[in-house]
């Protein structure tokens, strides 16, 4: 008899956080496409005068999103809106929500924009209390090239029912050495011409001289090769307008990834305010971490060795703003920026609406 009480008692418990757990989750996913921004067209004539068109083609942009979140709606959110993965979060970055427990996100994105193909994905958790919060976070962001795993502990200290002040530490982890440029590197060194770069991976340049028959003007310039011998520029400037740019970043890239991955602790204070009522609302945060330790990575590499300080300004904030002035008008803003290392994240909307 006491085993089938204990098994009941477990059922029980498990049914408990199954529902703490999963008890107003939402799964979503959507699809878009929209058409790209068109250049002007350009054109090409042949020697024969044959006019053949070079104009560029974008293909469409599109994002395929899917999503699993629990995030309790504040006051001024539309409750009853369909998710469809490009909605700002203001609540993930604020330190206060609309109930205490667990919140999560669960993000995955992948897309093309611009003729640019991306993947995102976004992991937010947060166990919010009284008195304390914690909070895990992953943000693989390729439009902006930022991509970096966290997780922090902090005390609230409520100043009033609609101030809130947070500190605590952050522990993130990432892979790039952010600030580190090394093609910089590379023709910093005096043994280096900008030219040795294309003969690493295998591209020749071959002298010619050219005269001008109407002005006698002379001189001479490069043809630029492949590895397999064929034509790439007739120029040293077309190469380097053209062609040197990829060498460029495939260089940056595969020296970057030598350099592996870094991890610091960094303290971070919050302040946030909430103020609700059906006519007008306010809702803004604040989170700064200024001074930061890091404890694995190679310091030179380091992005404090960078900036030549440990005490740089890594900072996230935002506001949702909305007045109700009349039955028929209203007017409302929102605003949300994050810079971690060198990249920045940045969204605003303004909007007014009027009801007939």
């Amino acid at each position: 008899m006491k085993y089938l009480l204990l098994l009941l008692f477990t059922i029980n418990v498990q049914a408990d956080i199954f529902e703490d757990v999963f008890k107003y989750a939402t799964f979503y996913g959507a699809y878009s496409q929209s058409n790209s921004l068109q250049g002007d067209k350009t054109f090409y004539v042949t020697q024969q005068s044959e006019l053949q068109e070079t104009t560029v083609r974008n293909p469409s942009n599109q994002i395929k999103t899917f999503g699993f979140r629990k995030l309790a709606h504040f006051g001024y959110e539309d409750k009853n809106r369909f998710y469809i993965g490009d909605e700002t979060n203001i609540g993930t970055k604020s330190n206060i929500g609309n109930v205490k427990g667990l919140e999560y996100i669960f993000e995955y994105s992948k897309g093309r924009e611009q003729g640019k193909s991306f993947e995102n994905k976004e992991m937010f958790v947060r166990y919010l209390a009284n008195w304390w919060l914690v909070k895990a976070e992953l943000n693989d962001n390729e439009l902006v090239d930022l991509n970096y795993k966290s997780a922090e502990a902090r005390l609230r200290i409520p100043i009033s029912k609609k101030i809130s002040l947070s500190i605590g530490a952050m522990y993130r982890t990432y892979d790039k050495a952010y600030g580190h440029n090394p093609i910089q590197k590379y023709l910093e060194n005096e043994q280096n011409n900008w030219w040795n770069l294309s003969y690493d991976y295998g591209h020749t340049d071959q002298a010619y001289s050219w005269e001008n028959i109407s002005t006698g003007e002379s001189g001479y310039d490069y043809f630029w090769y492949d590895q397999n011998g064929v034509l790439l520029s007739n120029s040293d400037l077309d190469y380097r307008n053209n062609i040197y740019g990829q060498l460029v970043n495939r260089y940056n890239k595969e020296q970057l990834d030598l350099i592996g991955s870094f991890a610091d602790v960094s303290s971070v204070i919050g302040l946030d305010f909430y103020h609700y009522r059906s006519k007008y609302w306010i809702h803004t945060y604040y989170n700064v971490l200024p001074h930061h330790k890091l404890i694995k990575g190679e310091s030179k590499y380091s992005y404090g060795e960078f900036v030549g300080k440990n005490n740089w300004l890594d900072f996230s904030y935002g506001g949702v703003f909305g007045i109700q002035i009349n039955k028929h008008l209203g007017v409302f803003s929102e605003i949300t920026k994050q810079r971690y290392w060198d990249r920045s994240i940045e969204n605003l909307k303004i909007g007014i609406n009027y009801k007939l």
